[in-house]
Parts: structure tokens; C-alpha cells; sequence
């Protein structure tokens, strides 16, 4: 009696239709997002005779820039002690054009030193506890490591930074910023903070970092052209707290932007130069949901580039009684495609097309092609309750 009134209970709360038997296990809960797995970097076994060949890396993520990533980031033979080696790519000019600092293909050369190449060691063999609390350089102009580096004068001096980039945690950007400034204060170097509450935020930050980081560079390196060369090169510091979590979160989105490379390969390339950098899932999946934007970036960017201009709406001019022209106005799209539909599409709806001789053969061959997706698929997780 009471398993029927258990049963009873479990029908009434189940969101299945009646009719419908699941066929396995299952859960209501939202699905997890798939792991991204972040590999070493192999290094090779045994040294060899100084070779100069290279071997391209494989794609070893879902790749947000598939189309570039395997060409910007290659790891060198065996024979080398170099395990990663990236360069700039022209992409960046697609990319920065939703930042805060557009970029052009002599803008792009001036930040990256005439798109200079960036190589990464084996940063494991040398590295010591006491090494994350200092900062390392990751690119020419772009070094990585805590807050607790700005007060260390010599460090600071040494490296000639000009900029400090601080991620700082929101619920105290209101201390943490006024004593970077303190530390920094005459000095001459220039302090930049973003805010970021939790990983969530980060790709709204993302874009705006790498305009900072790209407006500091090229106002730098511009003086110094004008003063032939003259004046310090401009070197970016990117920390927070410990210089492993949301600092390390922004240049890797860097790298990205920059060198155009995907989710993996970036984080690679980081743990080379710092080897104690942390990134959680979540942090992993937001640095994935910029890939995509900068892959789709790109992708409109070159379709825009080789494009040719379309030609312009011609013009109704509009004639009086009197045969007087009074106005111009363009051509305006047919009446249908104003008007907003009022249901969503059912599915037939979207299976055939009907043309003026009958079934467009476009659409018939997209159907097929759509259902050989399922064609080795023989779980079916809901079945129908026979009668």
C-alpha cells in the first residue's frame, strides 16, 4: 500500500508526459560543461645535435581558434631546448576592433616589437617556492606575478616596468588600488585596475584589458619613435593577489587576442613562464567563450576584408502632379519581411521549401544530411509507453 502511495507521488512530481518511460537514469539539474584538460608540454627525453627544424602542435583542446591556433603556436623539435613558440598574429587586428583600443597592421607590429617571436622554457627545473612571489616575464612587454611585487623597487627599476594592470577583486577595489598607487607614487610608473567579482565577469573584462594594456604600449613606443628611439621600451606588470588567479586569467586572454591562440595552448604557454598559475574550471570556460568570440570576430573580419563593397540601395524619386520632382526616398524591403512572425516555426515548417516548379532540392538534401547525425545512434533516452 504504501510503495503504490510512493509511486503515486513520484507520477504527480515527475516532468515527464504522461505516456513517457525514461529509459536510464536522469536528472533535472543543469548538465556540467565538459572538463578542459590542460596537458604538459612534452620535453624531450635525451639531448640531440642543435637542429633547426620545427613540428607544428596538434589542436589539443576544443579549439576556439582553430582556423589560426595550429599555425601560432608550435613546439620546436626535440633537438631544442625552446618547448613553445609563439608569434603575432594577424588576427589581432580583427580581433581589437571591439576593444577599447583598435588596432592596425603597423599598430599590431609597434606593440608586438615588429612581431617579434616568444619562446617558452621548461620553467619547472628552476623553479622554487619562493618564486610565487615573484613576478615572470611572459612576453617582452608583459610580465605576470602578485601585487606584493610593485614594492619591490629594485624588481621594478631593473625590468623597467611602465604600467601596473591590477584585477582586483571587487569587494575591495576600494583599498587595494589607493595603495598600489602609494607604493608606485613617484615613480613615474602608471597604475590601471579592473574589477572582477567572480570568474563570471571575466569575459566582460577581457576585452578591456587588452585595450590597456595595447593603448599603454603603442602611446609609449609611439614617443619613442618620435625621439628616435630614445626613452624606455613599455612594459606591462598584470597582478592581484597572488598573481595566479585573475591576473592569470587576463593574459591568457592576452595571448589570445594577441597570438591568437585557443584555450590550451594559452594556458600552456603561461604555466611555462609561471609554473604555480591556478585556473579553476570555470575560469578554463570562460577563457573558452572568448576563444569563440575572437574566432567569430575573425571569421566576420576577413569575410569583410575580401569582400568586395556592395553596391548602394538605388533610389524611388517620388513625382509630382506637375511633373516636379519632389523627394527621394530608398527602396524599402517587401511589406512581408516587416512584419514580425507571430509564433515561433514548428518544425515541418522548416522542412521543405516550396518553389514554382516544386520541392527546392537544397532543402531535401540538408533534411537528409541532418538526420545522419542520428544515424548510429541506438539510445533513445525517452520511449513511448505502449499501450
Amino acid at each position: 500500500m504504501l510503495s503504490n502511495q510512493h509511486s503515486d507521488r513520484t507520477r504527480a512530481h515527475s516532468p515527464l508526459r504522461p505516456g513517457v518511460l525514461p529509459t536510464a537514469p536522469y536528472s533535472t539539474r543543469p548538465p556540467s560543461p565538459p572538463y578542459i584538460h590542460v596537458p604538459a608540454v612534452p620535453f624531450p627525453a635525451a639531448p640531440f645535435p642543435a637542429a633547426t627544424s620545427t613540428t607544428t602542435t596538434g589542436n589539443l583542446s576544443t579549439s576556439s581558434n582553430p582556423s589560426d591556433a595550429n599555425t601560432r603556436a608550435r613546439t620546436p623539435s626535440p633537438f631544442s631546448n625552446i618547448l613553445m613558440t609563439i608569434t603575432p598574429s594577424p588576427n589581432a587586428v580583427h580581433y581589437s576592433q571591439y576593444t577599447p583600443t583598435p588596432l592596425s597592421h603597423a599598430d599590431l607590429a609597434l606593440v608586438t616589437r615588429n612581431l617579434a617571436p616568444q619562446y617558452a622554457k621548461d620553467a619547472s627545473t628552476n623553479w622554487v617556492y619562493e618564486s610565487r612571489r615573484q613576478a615572470q616575464q611572459v612576453l617582452d612587454w608583459v610580465y605576470l606575478g602578485p601585487a606584493s611585487v610593485v614594492r619591490d623597487k629594485v624588481f621594478m627599476e631593473r625590468e623597467g616596468i611602465t604600467m601596473v594592470l591590477a584585477a582586483r577583486d571587487k569587494r575591495f577595489a576600494a583599498v587595494s588600488l589607493p595603495g598600489l598607487k602609494r607604493a608606485l607614487e613617484g615613480t613615474g610608473v602608471e597604475v590601471e585596475g579592473v574589477e572582477v567579482g567572480d570568474a563570471r565577469e571575466l569575459v566582460r573584462v577581457f576585452d578591456v584589458v587588452v585595450g590597456i594594456i595595447n593603448r599603454h604600449m603603442l602611446r609609449i613606443e609611439r614617443e619613442r619613435v618620435e625621439n628616435e628611439g630614445q626613452g624606455k621600451p613599455g612594459k606591462v606588470l598584470v597582478c592581484c593577489e597572488t598573481g595566479n588567479d585573475r591576473s592569470a586569467a587576463i593574459v591568457a586572454a592576452y595571448l589570445m587576442a594577441m597570438f591568437a591562440l585557443d584555450t590550451v595552448q594559452a594556458v600552456q604557454y603561461m604555466l611555462l613562464k609561471r609554473f604555480c598559475v591556478t585556473l579553476g574550471d570555470e575560469t578554463k570556460h570562460m577563457l573558452q567563450a572568448y576563444g569563440d568570440i575572437l574566432r567569430a570576430r575573425g571569421d566576420v573580419g576577413v569575410m569583410m576584408s575580401t569582400s568586395t563593397t556592395a553596391p548602394a540601395m538605388p533610389a524611388v524619386t517620388n513625382v509630382s502632379a506637375q511633373g516636379q520632382q519632389s523627394h527621394q526616398q530608398p527602396l524599402q524591403p517587401p511589406q512581408q519581411y516587416l512584419q514580425p512572425h507571430p509564433t515561433k516555426r514548428r518544425i515541418e515548417e522548416t522542412r521543405y521549401v516550396e518553389m514554382d516548379d516544386g520541392i527546392d532540392p537544397d532543402d531535401v538534401m540538408s533534411d537528409a544530411m541532418d538526420e545522419e547525425r542520428y544515424a548510429g545512434r541506438s539510445f533513445a533516452p525517452f520511449v513511448e509507453r505502449e499501450p
